[in-house]
């Protein structure tokens, strides 16, 4: 009877093994639009994982899409808008969002330039938290993150 359930249970789907979380990727991955250039990362936490994506967004941005491991009371409405604090080592960059029902992301757009995106690039890790503390805060590695994002960005330039 062990082995049955042992087996079960390695048969279920894991949302984020904790080798997918370990580093930033960056791939062509389908999107509403069609194939575009992804980052990604994940934070496990229990049985489910915080995401964090990015990619372009209008000319000149990206797009950061964070989608938390949230309560059943998130969001706290449909139109529900925040500002996330993205915190690494001594610096703290504090961005608008708002709540996107189609996937549960909180989506916010940042030039490509602006000196967040090259901290991103540079740090060990960012805290990603709610100001408003409807979600709770999620630690990303960035591991990997140069690599990817460039990725990224040099798709951008090609649009």
């Amino acid at each position: 009877m062990k082995r049955w359930i042992a087996l079960l249970l390695m048969s279920l789907p894991v949302p984020a093994a904790a080798a997918e979380c370990d580093h930033w990727t960056a791939a062509m991955e389908e999107d509403e639009g069609g194939k575009v250039m992804m980052a990604h990362i994940c934070a496990p936490t229990g049985n489910a994982a915080h995401e964090l994506f990015v990619q372009c967004g209008a000319p000149g941005e990206l797009s950061i899409r964070f989608i938390p491991v949230a309560p059943t009371s998130y969001p706290p409405s449909q139109n529900y808008q925040t500002k996330l604090e993205f915190s690494m080592d001594q610096e703290m960059f504090t961005r608008p969002a708002q709540y996107e029902d189609m996937d549960g992301a909180m989506a916010l757009d940042i030039k490509i330039d602006a000196p967040f995106v090259g901290v991103l690039q540079t740090q060990k890790q960012v805290m990603v938290s709610d100001t408003h503390g409807k979600v709770p805060g999620a630690p990303f590695t960035l591991k990997g993150s140069k690599a990817a994002l460039a990725k990224v960005i040099a798709a951008c330039a090609k649009q």
